[in-house]
């Protein structure tokens, strides 16, 4: 393959203008600029941010504001914070408890926004950069030994590099996929509505989170998130559905924090990857956010990947190259992710079976007076740690094992469901 001397004007395709590849369009320009290159970008983006409705709980995890000024150079939007998270409520079918960072004297929170608005700051930025941004929908593409070539619904684009930024989107995946050994990452479903239950009950909620676990194996996880006037509801698991979704508001679990019924007017289907994608870069080409499946396994800090895989995307291109061995860097900035899936599976199938089982009620029970379960249950939903670091925590105090051992077996031998 005939690689691009870094004298050349390197031309780039990013198909996607979510935070990943909004993110990609920028490093690639300012990097550029830094190290004296000329860069070609264009953006493909056939959604209009705003109109069209993004299925993601729009939460931001720290380090969020950091990222976007270190990586992006772009001070963060204050004005698109809805609330600041102060702390979550982790529900069960029969026990509750609140989880807040003890990590920290001054820990940071993590933000509610509006996802398109958020989508919709990032291009706009992309556009400030001197990005060409192109509202048309791609088709296919096709790869030889000295270029890219991709089709859309209204013309075709050649590049020398391609940037997969296009989510799951399952037309791109394909096409991707018939060209190259792409293979799109595994995911849950998730089905997601706004509920407006009137001002007073939104701020009765407070700057909290409230997940679910229920005791049913359909739904791996569900969560209520405060916004500025509504409440976003979301469920998500292997095939769940908008009846899953109204079954789970009625719940006696949920109902205890949201009086149902209230009307619910638009539902939204959505997915999102638990395992990175098979062969996610090769020659002139390279995914990042959830098209690479570059996330942690609960879904966190899904912004913050995509947004710093976005930046290491292109400093690999511009800095490495754009052949397979020279991309392959970018399995290297995300080791930390990568080597987190099997822990993140393990605590995956740990949450769903015991909460179906009833034996994360007794979990609950010793995490009330026992502050390192509680710090882990904590960076465990908010995304605040990785798994690997979560199960270390338990895992290295035998007393906590011990004790754990001891609930889940005397509520075993009662026979019966912890009394809430």
């Amino acid at each position: 393959m005939k690689a691009t001397a870094a004298s050349e004007p390197l031309r780039v395709l990013i198909v996607g203008g979510g935070p990943a590849g909004s993110s990609c369009a920028i490093s690639l320009v300012r990097l550029a600029a830094k190290l004296g290159r000329t860069v070609n970008v264009t953006l493909f983006e056939h959604k209009t941010f705003g109109t069209h409705y993004n299925q993601c709980m729009g939460v931001l995890s720290p380090p969020i504001v950091q990222l976007m000024e270190e990586y992006l150079g772009l001070p963060f939007p204050r004005e698109l914070v809805l609330r600041e998270i102060e702390g979550y409520w982790l529900h069960t079918e029969n026990r509750s408890i609140y989880l807040s960072d003890t990590s920290s004297e001054h820990p940071e929170p993590s933000l509610a926004t509006r996802r398109v608005y958020l989508d919709g700051f990032l291009l706009s930025k992309v556009q400030t950069a001197g990005v060409e941004v192109v509202v048309d929908r791609v088709v296919d593409m096709e790869f030889t030994g000295d270029s890219v070539q991709l089709y859309t619904e209204g013309g075709s684009y050649e590049a020398d590099v391609l940037v997969g930024a296009f989510g799951l989107d399952r037309t791109m995946g394909e096409a991707l996929g018939r060209r190259t050994g792409y293979r799109a990452p595994d995911f849950l479903d998730t089905v997601v509505t706004k509920i407006h239950p009137g001002l007073e009950i939104v701020n009765s909620f407070g700057n909290r989170i409230h997940a679910f676990l229920p005791k049913r194996l359909d739904i791996e996880f569900a969560a209520l998130v405060p916004k500025r006037n509504h409440i976003t509801a979301l469920i998500a698991g292997r095939k769940v559905t908008s009846g899953t979704l109204l079954e789970f508001l009625k719940s006696p679990s949920c109902s205890a924090v949201l009086n149902f019924p209230y009307e619910v007017q638009k539902v939204f289907k959505g997915n999102f990857p638990i395992c990175p994608a098979k062969n996610f870069y090769g020659d002139r080409y390279i995914t990042v956010g959830d098209s690479a499946g570059l996330v942690r396994p609960f879904k966190g800090k899904g912004i913050n990947i995509a947004i710093s895989s976005g930046y290491y995307a292109a400093r690999n291109i511009l800095e490495r190259g754009i052949t397979r061995e020279a991309l392959s860097q970018i399995e290297v900035d995300f080791a930390e992710q990568i080597g987190d899936l099997w822990y993140g599976r393990a605590a995956r199938w740990l949450a769903r079976y015991l909460s179906f089982f009833s034996f994360f009620d007794p979990v609950i029970e010793v995490a009330g007076h026992n502050e390192n379960l509680r710090q882990a249950l904590f960076d465990s939903v908010s995304a605040h740690n990785t798994y690997r670091s979560v199960l270390g925590r338990v895992t290295s105090s035998p007393r906590l094992i011990l004790e754990l051992t001891g609930a889940v077996g005397l509520s075993l031998l009662r026979g019966k469901q912890p009394r809430a």
